[in-house]
Formats: structure tokens, sequence, C-alpha cells
């Protein structure tokens, strides 16, 4: 005779026991708080395999496991990728590697496991990714924490103490920016309320001044847009082996027609020591009837390129006058935003440029 109780189911099953967010964990009492951390600790699989501690431990664990494998820092959630073997790296190491192996002439591989990386093939973890949305984000200027991003926007830019202001006289000319918390001393000790009038008056000449220079970017582009014809193109960049060795490396457009000529914009990486440049040259390949006086400027084509990429190359407008004698127009240092912008362009899967050529008759 079976002993088994008649009032239970043998084939069902006890619920499986569920983790809780970590919001959750931190709106309980303590006496909560304990248990649930012995929970996990005894559970098996638990994260990090240490042991105690509470809801200030697992995040610290989950703070050790998350971060990035090259700057120790843990990524937005928006912005990591992984390895082939699920190490984490933020948006801008994971470039960054990748264009010093081009630069180096080598491979990309994980700084932790050695395994090989490649633009094309890499993903995010949506685990990992909802775990960094549920971790708290600290103030990068005062170190509080909040659980809601949302928060710290508003935090850094209405209470932050470290917040960065200017001096309410800064319409008078003082040029003091620092953090809230010295602005106050620095209001009442500001000599600019009891200059003279005439000193006042230099100094915002020498700031309309300021204001006249930051403006040319503007007349250039009112200059160009006056321009007889214009001409644009999405160009994809080539490495060119003849400035292998201990020449600088070189990347070389395809060849473009415009203004009944053709063109081509070629690119020279070179390394001096720590310092890595890059400057552009568009040249002329065919002769031409008469003198081409052409502006031109490099900027990063929106359709192939992410939104940080956007700016990373800053307008500058180049002019030459090409002709049967001068069919090259000069090297000239590509403006890049900085070292990170650097290693987005030469990151990319395939590096695309967009180039506009303005003629003037």
């Amino acid at each position: 005779m079976s002993n088994a109780n008649p009032n239970v189911d043998n084939n069902e099953q006890p619920p499986a026991a569920k983790r809780q967010r970590l919001s959750d964990v931190a709106s309980k009492d303590e006496s909560t708080l304990n248990e649930i951390s012995t929970t996990m600790d005894s559970s098996e699989g638990e994260v990090g395999g240490s042991s105690g501690g509470g809801v200030s431990d697992l995040r610290e664990r989950l703070h050790n496991i998350l971060v990035c494998v090259v700057c120790r820092e843990v990524p937005q959630p928006h912005d990591f990728f992984q390895c082939s073997h699920g190490h984490i790296m933020c948006e801008d190491c994971k470039t960054a590697v990748l264009a010093v192996a081009i630069f180096n002439k080598t491979r990309a591989c994980c700084p932790s496991c050695r395994s090989l990386i490649r633009n094309y093939d890499q993903e995010q973890n949506l685990v990992v990714r909802q775990t960094l949305w549920e971790l708290p984000i600290s103030c990068p200027s005062c170190n509080d924490q909040f659980s809601d991003r949302k928060d710290l926007s508003r935090h850094l830019e209405f209470v932050c103490e470290g917040r960065v202001v200017c001096c309410k006289y800064h319409c008078l000319g003082c040029s003091w920016k620092g953090p809230y918390k010295d602005s106050v001393s620095h209001d009442s000790d500001c000599r600019f309320p009891q200059k003279q009038g005439k000193e006042i008056l230099d100094i915002l000449l020498h700031v309309e001044d300021r204001e006249l220079e930051a403006q040319k970017p503007v007349l250039q582009l009112h200059r160009v847009l006056s321009a007889s014809r214009v001409e644009f193109f999405t160009l994809r960049m080539k490495w060119i082996h003849r400035s292998e060795g201990l020449h600088p490396r070189t990347l070389e457009s395809e060849t473009i027609r415009a203004f009944e000529e053709y063109w081509v914009l070629r690119l020279r990486l070179k390394r001096a020591g720590e310092k890595i440049t890059v400057s552009g040259q568009l040249l002329l390949s065919t002769t031409p009837r008469v003198s081409l006086m052409v502006d031109h400027f490099i900027q990063m084509p929106q359709s192939v390129c992410s939104a940080k990429q956007l700016h990373d190359i800053r307008p500058r407008i180049y002019r030459h006058i090409f002709d049967s004698t001068g069919k090259c127009a000069n090297r000239q240092e590509l403006p890049l935003a900085g070292p990170q912008a650097l290693y987005r362009l030469f990151a990319m899967t395939r590096i695309q440029l967009r180039l506009w050529m303005f003629l003037h008759y």
C-alpha cells in the first residue's frame, strides 16, 4: 500500500526561488536584508563566490565582475561589448584596442584572455546590460550615489556642489570658472565690479574680438555656399602598400570625378614616439585646362558612423588653386577632436569619409 498523501500531486514542483531586484532589496528593512543576503550566499552559482555582506557586498561583487577589463571602470549599460569568452570592455577601450592593433600592424586581442577581437562581431550581453541598469551610479564630482540615472542628470545640472559654473560677473569680462562650492567666495572677492569703466570697456573689446574669431567658421561656410558648383562624396579609404616599412602608412580613396576632372583623397598616418597624427591631402589626377580654385573639407558621413563620431572631425575648410603645376593641395593635419576620435576612426570596419568640394570661377 502506498503511503503517499493523496492530497498532494506528485507531478507538481515547488516554484523556483527568484532573485530580487537590487532596487527592491534596497527598500527592505535590516532583518530582511540579512535574510536575503544569507540566502544568496548559500545558493548554488552565487555571484563572485564570497560570503556575507548584504546588499553593499553584493553590489561590490557585481561591480568587480562588470568592470571593463581595460580601464577597470563600470561601463554605461548601452556602451559596452564583450569578447568571445565574455570579458567586458567599454566602447572607448574596445575602439582603442582595435585602432592600436592597426597602428602596430598586429591582431587585436582581448587583454584578459587574448582571444581575437573583430569590430564586426562585437556584441552585447542582455543580462549584463540589465544588471548594469540595476547598479547605482556615482556622481563624478562629489561621489553621491543614485539609483536612477535621470536623478544624476538633474543633480549634475542643478544640485552638485562640484559642478562647474562661471563667475556671476562674467558679463563684465571675468573668465573665472570653477566648482559651485567655490563660487560664493570668488564672487565676494571678484575685482571686476570695482574696475573703472575704461578698464571694463577694454576687456569687453577683447571679448568681442574673441567672438568674431569664433564666427570665422560661419563666415567660411557662407563663402563656400556661394561657390559656383558644389560636389560631395562618401569615400571608402583603403591602405596602399607602397608606404609600408619605415615610411608613413597611407590611406587612399577611390578616384572620383568632379568638375570634369578626376581626384583622389589621401590620408597619411604618421607615428612619432607615442604621438600619432593623421594628415589629409586632395590630389588632382588629371591636368586641368584652366586653373581651378577649389575649397574642400572632410567630415564623418552620418550614414555609416556612430553618434559619437559625428563631431570627431572638426569643420575646417581648405583652399587651393589647382593647375598644371599645382595638382596637389597642401597636406594638412586632420582636425580630430582628440585621441579617442583617432581611435574611433581607425577602428571602423570600413574607414569612410565624406568629402565636400566647392568650385569658384
